[in-house]
């Protein structure tokens, strides 16, 4: 076997979507080749995984070796790994989760005999009991809504599996008042039938009036498919379970709590997406959905979509693709609601965003925006509530759900309001409120123009300078800068939080577009460094941001400084300004060099700057071939250093030496510098 294939000998880890598989190499030379991995895998193709090998062979390099290849010829070792998770036992997790809740509510009980999360019912014996509940997974939906002000009891399955009539019974005798009782439960044949039969059984039995309504919020299944069964129920019985409650508080009979779930049932709509399926604790992975699709119209228990989209779309396309299914009333297939064309001040439009489990909040809430935006551009509906939150799950399932509730002011003859019962106030951590809000985009404060500004450059002298020459050196740091980004994107993904290269080019970028905005303003040396300053720490953000911002404006002050005394603009009144600002940045931060920063390359670039300027009065070229050497010498000793600042001081905390992963990978920080010296040496070099 030729080399190549040698230092690919021993297990493999190859990451199939979210997951992990691992595979040993049974291939000969021919069979590996350079451009992208391609795996197969229960029918499934997969592209583009990266394939990590740690060799403890003492030929191989003590990090690890990170590349994209094309294995054709892969042995499972086994067919499929268990998803990484604390919880092994999908029956104690459900004990555990509804133990948690009790204990941090006085007013809950628990029955752990038969996983029923409860108000006693003295606290409800002058109204109208609601109970729900169906298979674990979707938490915070059910036993999170258990509380004053919305449920009384939800009884908890085994996850995705649908509780048993004893332990729905069991909930029956638990909360059950004179009053009667109203089930809430999602369109799903395991939760009809035994939540029916436990109802018909309770009644029959003790004459208490039981009333069940079946959530049917989705609309991603059409109307052909869909005739028997129905629509599946999704988040939409989060609003089901806050409207009904509030009207069981407020003191409507039986008959009429269960109008108004029926009402907000029928009026409703939700339609969700994932990029990959749920990890289930304990058991077997779930195969992944391929790298560039998305799933639209995903069941919240793994079932299949709707329809598979590939290749991902952006997410405004994808929203619109989701509101389209929504709104639009002619469609024959999806048209279930009728929200097009009835005037805003006559429907009460509610919106609800609810986070499948696996978004970051950050990812969930920017998506929330998307979906006004786009609500607001296509259909001209500017909801008048809107809830983003994780309400209803399907375990980890990375994806979302929209839903759209139709509150007309009235349903029957009566002064119930169903905008007033969503609004009435509850004390629940899992029930995310909004404030009313006539128009959300009222909140939103629109961007300074540059006259609006507080503050603008202000300098003290006007320094004239080559303007050609400074828009060429913008532009070969931009192009730089691009060029490095995937190689510092990469290793700083192995270091830290993998945004070292994606930002330094932020800030290339906004420092170019001083140059594009203004091009007369470029012969002004001090105004135009300055706004580089600004733009780039505005452009950059977070700590290098910082780093990068201290340093210019005080490479701007010292310029301006050191120019009174050298009257030139040359490569000394550089240097001299350099070693200004780089003690001012020193007074910020204690990393110096062998620290593994960016201070590795930019304090010897600095360094040789000024002696071979200001010292030996080389010319330009030659002061910044030196100063360049220095810097790339200070980022390639990174390799073997020890991280003391930023979050690259965990990575490999818990290992030894010779596994660290970020021994014999370069600074990313430090490359950053060494990438913006090589644009500016490139672009001094250029003739005049």
């Amino acid at each position: 076997m030729s080399s190549c294939c040698s230092s690919l000998r021993g297990p493999l880890t190859c990451g199939v979507g979210r997951r992990m598989t691992r595979y040993a190499a049974a291939a000969t030379s021919h069979d590996i080749k350079r451009g992208q991995l391609s795996l197969r895998k229960g029918g499934r193709e997969y592209n583009r995984y990266l394939v990590r090998r740690a060799s403890n062979s003492s030929s191989s390099p003590s990090y690890p070796r990170l590349k994209f290849i094309s294995l054709d010829t892969l042995q499972p070792i086994r067919s499929e790994m268990k998803s990484k998770a604390f919880f092994s036992d999908p029956t104690r997790i459900v004990d555990h989760m509804c133990s948690s809740l009790a204990a941090q509510n006085p007013t809950l009980r628990y029955d752990a005999s038969n996983k029923v999360l409860y108000r006693p019912a003295s606290h409800n014996s002058d109204k109208v009991s609601l109970i729900s509940g169906g298979g674990s997974g979707h938490e915070p939906a059910h036993a999170g809504y258990v509380g004053e002000g919305m449920l009384d009891a939800a009884v908890c399955g085994k996850v995705f599996a649908s509780p048993n009539f004893d332990q729905i019974i069991s909930a029956f005798d638990r909360v059950a008042t004179p009053r009667g009782i109203l089930v809430i439960v999602k369109n799903y044949t395991g939760d009809k039938l035994n939540f029916g039969l436990a109802a018909e059984t309770y009644q029959a039995q003790t004459g208490i009036p039981t009333h069940i309504v079946t959530i049917t919020d989705d609309v991603s299944v059409p109307h052909s498919r869909g005739k028997l069964v129905g629509r599946r129920g999704l988040a939409g019985a989060v609003l089901v379970h806050k409207i009904s409650g509030a009207a069981a508080a407020s003191g409507l009979d039986l008959g009429d709590v269960s109008k108004v779930a029926q009402h907000v049932s029928d009026n409703m709509a939700t339609i969700g997406c994932s990029l990959d399926y749920a990890n289930l604790p304990g058991g077997q992975d779930q195969p992944s959905i391929p790298e560039n699709a998305i799933e639209l119209g995903m069941g919240i228990h793994n079932e299949p979509g709707a329809q598979r989209i590939s290749p991902q779309p952006t997410i405004e396309q994808l929203v619109s693709n989701m509101l389209k299914l929504l709104l639009t009333e002619n469609d024959p297939e999806h048209g279930f609601l009728k929200f097009q064309g009835i005037p805003q001040d006559k429907s009460d439009l509610v919106l609800m965003v609810n986070n499948l489990g696996g978004l970051s909040v950050l990812e969930l809430q920017a998506i929330a925006n998307v979906v006004l935006e786009e609500m607001k551009k296509l259909y001209n509906i500017v909801p008048i509530r809107i809830y983003v939150n994780t309400y209803l799950t399907a375990l980890d399932a990375p994806g979302f759900s929209i839903t759209l509730a139709n509150l007309t002011p009235k349903i029957f003859d009566s002064d119930i309001e169903l905008l007033s019962l969503l609004d009435h106030p509850i004390r629940m951590g899992a029930w995310a409120t909004c404030r009313p809000l006539s128009n959300p985009f009222e909140a939103i404060e629109k961007p300074e123009t540059e006259g609006e500004r507080a503050r603008s450059p202000q300098v003290k002298q006007d320094i004239a300078c080559d303007k050609k020459l400074f828009a060429i050196i913008l532009q070969r740091i931009l192009n730089q800068v691009t060029s490095d980004e995937p190689k510092l994107t990469e290793y700083d993904t192995l270091m830290g939080d993998g945004d070292c290269g994606t930002t330094l080019l932020a800030g290339a970028k906004a420092a170019y577009g001083i140059g594009e905005q203004d091009d007369e303003g470029l012969a002004n040396l001090s105004k135009t460094l300055m706004k580089i300053a600004s733009a780039v720490r505005s452009g950059m953000g977070g700590t290098s941001g910082a780093l990068y911002g201290i340093f210019l404006n005080s490479f701007v002050s010292g310029v301006q400084r050191n120019y009174e005394e050298i009257k030139e603009v040359n490569i000394q009144l550089f240097a001299k300004s350099a070693v200004q600002a780089l003690e001012t940045l020193k007074g910020y931060t204690n990393a110096r060099e062998n620290s593994r920063t960016l201070m590795d390359a930019l304090i010897p670039f600095v360094n040789e700057l000024s002696k071979a300027a200001v010292v030996d009065k080389v010319d330009t070229l030659d002061a910044m071939q030196r100063a360049a050497k220095a810097a790339q010498d200070g980022a390639e000793a990174t390799k073997w250093m020890k991280s003391s600042f930023g979050r690259s001081t965990y990575v490999g905390a818990s290992t030894d030496d010779d596994s660290n992963p970020t021994k014999g990978v370069p600074d990313p920080g430090a490359l950053g510098i060494v990438s913006i010296i090589t644009a500016i040496q490139s672009g001094l070099q250029l003739p005049n």
